[in-house]
């Protein structure tokens, strides 16, 4: 399981769409949901906003919503990070140098915005080699006779 510490607003403010939102914290979450940027729903995600906690916060189980208040949101992300057990399973999503570096001193795995907010692309599937049941007994039929000798 990793942990996703995103430095909200950097995030943010590099999504043209979430920019003029009115509820920035909510489309984001939505945004990451939608794009499937944090991989697996076991991964949590923590999202770290300068400022006072709004009351219309989303709340979700991957999801946690941090506010800074009084304080940076920076020193809340490097708390964060300080605090954490496995600094292996903290990915750092900011473009801010002083948090990464700080982060990276810790033993924390980074992101830049940019990366993050790539959408992964798919793979190519192979086209499906489906074949028909009859075909399919008569291959089986076949084999029986060459390897078993029936």
């Amino acid at each position: 399981m990793l942990v996703y510490i995103i430095d909200g607003f950097n995030v943010i403010h590099k999504i043209p769409t979430l920019k003029s939102s009115s509820n920035p914290w909510q489309d984001l979450i939505s945004y990451i949901k939608q794009k499937k940027l944090t991989g697996s729903k076991n991964n949590k995600v923590c999202i770290v906003f300068d400022g006072s906690p709004r009351t219309d916060a989303l709340r979700e189980r991957q999801f946690q919503i941090l506010f800074s208040c009084e304080r940076d949101a920076d020193d809340v992300i490097k708390e964060r990070i300080q605090k954490a057990k496995n600094k292996r399973q903290i990915v750092l999503v900011s473009d801010d140098r002083e948090i990464r570096d700080f982060a990276k001193a810790q033993g924390a795995n980074l992101l830049s915005v940019a990366d993050f907010l790539k959408v992964k692309q798919k793979q190519k599937k192979e086209p499906s080699k489906d074949i028909s049941y009859s075909l399919q007994r008569e291959i089986t039929e076949e084999l029986r006779k060459i390897w078993l000798k029936e």
